[in-house]
């Protein structure tokens, strides 16, 4: 008897819509801690050459948190990693709300990337694990969507109470701990992956999961029918390239363009791209029913196209706001689909018993590969800089079509579990 072939075929239940909710507020926390450090750059007055340390402080202090829970979480299990990054994130935001200087804040929000880099990671792990296959594509599409609330409600409150900069720091910090309380009473009552628990051998604990929470009780296996799939390489290179093209791409062109060449328009970049994105993230509603090696092949097209159209027009958008919005706009959908696309298909094509592990691999190469990026943008002329973006996302482009070709559909109704069949 097989209890991960049991959970992947369950009907939904109340506990996946608590699943479901938790995972959704905590991939929204990491995207409000994430532009955290970019509204911080307001706090307090420091040289542009200072700038370029905050403008890469999120991505370095993500993958550290990630390469940490990563392998944590299939050490010690998915659950427990939660709770201790929630842990963590209470002593962030605790210490950020008392924070008055630029040491003490780069402290705090570092501490706070860091549990939030760990959770973000155990989140795209657990759910792959979590939920049944008929409805995993568009449960974490939909969940990843709620990056850009994050990012608008740390971006509103921001714009909210601008002519107070303690007050907004108290705000955002106050805010961040009440999301911490809710996230932690509602993972009281949430399962272990049962995947996991049988790739450890805990084979009754795992049926003892499913009969708690689920009130299943296991079937006969149903075997995963054996298919050629690609090597481990190929897959840590394409989910690194592909991570690394929207990391740096989306930093450029959404939270580095602000600070870097229109610092009155940082809040408001954040906020407009987050309402845009989250909108069109709704797609996520059939990301189950189209593949998912042509969804990101087409995002990849798209977001060349569009981040291009800001360089033969550049002339009219640095004078014309209304053309520069319409661009931003455009750019901001595709971006947001490619990146659904593409987190997805990096955390679910690992085996079960290092999935934690592998993921954290290519966010670490995807996040670490941003960092001289945006170190290197901070001196360039815009019109480079754009040049710059659309060649990050040509690359991204390119890995997609690697992907496209050689690579392994998992979506409709795939199940995760082919890739315990490989090393």
């Amino acid at each position: 008897m097989n209890p991960a072939a049991e959970v992947e075929d369950l009907k939904w239940s109340p506990v996946h819509s608590l699943l479901f909710l938790s995972f959704s507020i905590g991939t929204g926390v990491e995207a409000y801690i994430y532009s955290l450090s970019y509204i911080a750059t307001s706090w307090v007055a420091m040289p542009r050459s200072l700038l370029a340390l905050l403008a890469v402080w999120p991505p370095l202090w993500l993958l550290i948190g990630g390469a940490f829970a990563g392998p944590l979480a299939d050490w010690i299990g998915r659950k427990k990693t939660l709770f201790i990054t929630l842990g963590i994130y209470a002593a962030g935001a605790t210490g950020l709300i008392f924070s008055y200087t630029y040491a003490t804040i780069l402290i705090f929000i570092g501490l706070l990337l860091f549990a939030s880099g760990g959770e973000y990671n155990t989140i795209l792990t657990a759910t792959h694990e979590l939920f049944p296959r008929k409805y995993r594509s568009r449960v974490l599409f939909l969940e990843l969507n709620f990056t850009n609330i994050g990012g608008s409600v740390a971006a509103i409150l921001s714009l909210l109470v601008i002519s107070s900069i303690v007050f907004q720091r108290e705000l955002l910090g106050v805010t961040l701990l009440m999301s911490i309380l809710i996230m932690y009473i509602i993972r009281l009552r949430l399962p272990e992956s049962v995947m996991w628990l049988e790739a450890k051998g805990r084979y009754n604990q795992a049926n003892t999961e499913l009969e708690k929470y689920y009130g299943a009780q296991p079937e006969n296996d149903k075997l995963v029918r054996p298919l050629k799939l690609p090597s481990l390489w190929f897959r840590i290179v394409i989910g690194g390239i592909v991570g690394w093209a929207y990391t740096a791409g989306f930093s450029l062109i959404v939270l580095t363009l602000g600070p870097y060449f229109f610092p009155s328009l940082t809040d408001w970049l954040i906020f407009i791209f987050g309402i845009v994105a989250f909108i069109a993230g709704f797609i996520g509603m059939v990301a189950d029913k189209f593949s998912r090696k042509r969804f990101l092949l087409i995002s990849a097209i798209l977001v060349v196209i569009f981040a291009y159209l800001f360089i033969p027009t550049m002339k009219l958008w640095i004078t014309d706001t209304f053309i520069f919005w319409f661009l931003f706009i455009g750019v901001s959908i595709f971006i947001n689909i490619y990146f659904l696309a593409e987190d997805t298909l990096k955390s679910e094509i690992w085996p079960t018993r290092r999935r934690g592990l592998y993921s954290a691999i290519v966010r670490v190469i995807s996040l670490g590969g941003s960092i001289p990026v945006i170190f290197l943008a901070v001196n360039l002329p815009i019109i480079s800089y754009m040049w710059l973006g659309i060649g990050i996302f040509g690359t991204g482009l390119v890995a997609s079509i690697a992907w496209y070709i050689w690579g392994t559909e998992t979506s409709k109704g795939k199940s995760v579990r082919i890739w315990d069949e490989v090393k």
